[in-house]
């Protein structure tokens, strides 16, 4: 039996499979998929949004297991923006990836610098337009 595997998609990955990416859909066919508050802010959060892309989304979110603000993923994310110089978002993502033990897939090459994380540097197929 193989082992299933929780991965926790970038923003910028759960986008892209949205739009059909079929290698990211094979990659995380047959395995857990969880998300966290700063991916679903940044999803629904764009001024431009369409009632059918919240729709799309929040089906996508209820799928997925939801991993919530915590001090440790707060101490984590402060730790990770001092030590890697990353973002503000960018450092929740990764700890939460850290705190649970997550696979961090994401196309953003930033991640790839963070030791510690079990890191997918997805490249995609698909361009967004």
């Amino acid at each position: 039996m193989s082992k299933i595997n929780f991965y926790l998609l970038d923003t910028n990955c759960v986008l892209y499979l949205l739009k059909g990416e079929q290698e990211l859909a094979k990659l995380t066919d047959g395995n857990k998929l969880a998300s966290n508050f700063i991916i679903e802010v940044e999803l629904l959060g764009w001024s431009s949004i369409t009632a059918k892309d919240i729709k799309l989304i929040n089906a996508f979110l209820e799928a997925t297991y939801f991993f919530d603000y915590s001090t440790n993923i707060k101490t984590l994310a402060i730790t990770l923006r001092q030590k890697y110089n990353l973002k503000l978002a960018d450092a929740f993502i990764a700890a939460t990836a850290l705190e649970y033990d997550l696979i961090l897939v994401s196309a953003d090459k930033v991640f790839s610098k963070i030791k510690e994380l079990q890191f997918f540097h997805f490249i995609p197929s698909l361009k967004f337009s």
